[in-house]
């Protein structure tokens, strides 16, 4: 018969140790996170009942607030999640809507080079009769 190599041990016994052993290996912390889990799940599914009763125009201002909020706040700081870049990355170059960077750069500009600049249309002279 053949002798077990020493590297081997470590997996014998896990295999061999029986499902209640093994639930004492794991940490506290861990069954912590699944009954926060569970209860996470409870306060959807009753929240998503009440939803489910609302009245459908408050859900619907309540939904564009929420969305607004966050779109400009993605739009500002520029901290959206990596896979909506493609939609914010426009909406935020656009000029539109201002951004962080571009109302910092504004800032750092010096105040003379603006009073240099002569305004393009003279204003109208009035004509002497």
């Amino acid at each position: 018969m053949h002798k077990l190599q020493p590297r081997m041990l470590p997996l014998l016994a896990a295999v061999t140790e029986k499902p209640l052993e093994k639930l004492h290996h794991v940490s506290g912390q861990f069954w912590i996170k699944v009954i926060l889990a569970f209860a996470a799940l409870a306060v959807l599914i009753f929240l998503f009942k009440k939803v489910l009763g609302m009245n459908k125009i408050i859900l619907v201002i309540i939904c564009f607030v929420i969305v607004g909020v966050f779109g400009f706040n993605w739009v500002y700081e520029r901290n959206e999640p990596a896979f909506l870049t493609p939609i914010i990355e426009p909406i935020a170059n656009s000029g539109f809507l201002p951004t962080k960077g571009a109302y910092e750069g504004k800032q750092a500009q010096d105040p003379t080079d603006a009073k240099k600049t002569k305004p393009t249309s003279q204003p109208a002279q009035p004509t002497k009769k």
